[in-house]
């Protein structure tokens, strides 16, 4: 069991992860069907493009939708499946599958598979008893040896909210057309960095060399797809702790895994870089199955008490 928040990739390149409110990656499952990447067909039923401000007033909405999702992530568990290669084009891919359970502080990973080997079943029950035993702890937030975990993640996810915020000003959005994917009508806007957008937080440096595209769901005006890519390198510390090439992107998708609510559903990248004088590069893909809600830790150690004994998770 793994009790901290695994990075995707590296925090210097996450913020691309924001623009589609990507806090962890997964694929929307109970009854919610697999995106369908390469079903983009256009709509015809009407390709009459949207002004300027409705335009600003999609993405406002979908920002504030963004909020609400972010906060609901951390109230759903999911079994996660990861494919993941770096350092290298011939390094060897590593593949995970996790159940991975939110605890107010972050998250905590059980692991279930290896390299396409299950693990040990007796592994995999202390894990639940040691989730269980997290998850006590956690649900005492006001508790003062561990309300320092608390604060630490109110600000994690204050940070996150102020990058989500600064889409709306940071990006200049172009209308694109009417697409249909996987079967819902979506709005496709290109995005680019508006130069007149200045600030001083660390993700702006990001999205000042961002540009790429973004597929808003037509009926709810949630984010469905986005795809980023950096159109110039982007040196970190006057490049002598780090840079990521131009070209590295990242593509997004989400899905509705409950009435209004859309969480993360599958996230691909590919990122070359360097850390220091050592070249670095990051590629993978993450999928995963059965979101549910089980709330705060007091619920959620509830479903584990309830579950672990002879708790059967599908690993694929």
């Amino acid at each position: 069991m793994t009790m901290r928040r695994r990075a995707l990739i590296p925090m210097i390149f996450a913020s691309l992860l924001a623009a589609a409110g990507l806090a962890a990656a997964g694929l929307a499952g109970a009854g919610v069907a697999a995106p369908q990447q390469n079903q983009k067909q256009k709509s015809n039923d009407d390709d009459s493009p949207l002004t300027l401000e409705e335009i600003r007033a999609l993405v406002a909405r979908a920002i504030a939708d963004q909020h609400a999702d972010d906060n609901a992530l951390n109230e759903y568990d999911r079994t996660e499946h990861t494919v993941s290669r770096e350092s290298g084009k011939e390094a060897v891919p590593v593949d995970t599958v996790d159940r991975v359970f939110p605890t107010g502080t972050g998250e905590v990973r059980v692991a279930l598979d290896r390299d396409g080997k299950p693990v040990d079943a007796a592994a995999i029950e202390q894990s639940w008893r040691n989730l269980e035993k997290y998850l006590e702890v956690r649900s005492h937030p006001d508790d003062p040896v561990i309300r320092p975990e608390y604060e630490r993640e109110e600000r994690r996810q204050r940070a996150h909210a102020e990058m989500v915020d600064a889409i709306a000003g940071a990006f200049r959005f172009r209308w694109m057309g009417r697409v249909t994917i996987g079967g819902r009508p979506t709005i496709e806007l290109a995005f680019e960095p508006d130069p007149a957008y200045k600030s001083s937080a660390r993700f702006a440096t990001v999205f000042a060399h961002t540009m790429g595209t973004v597929w808003f769901d037509e009926s709810s005006g949630q984010v469905a797809r986005l795809e980023a890519k950096l159109r110039e390198d982007v040196p970190f510390y006057g490049g002598l702790l780090a840079k990521i090439y131009r070209g590295s992107w990242i593509t997004v998708q989400q899905a509705e895994v409950a009435p209004g609510v859309w969480l993360p559903a599958a996230a691909k990248y590919d990122i070359e870089g360097r850390k220091f004088l050592f070249a670095a590069s990051w590629r993978g893909q993450i999928d995963a199955s059965g979101y549910r809600r089980v709330g705060p830790p007091a619920e959620a150690l509830a479903v584990v008490q309830r579950e672990h004994g002879d708790a059967v998770f599908s690993v694929r």
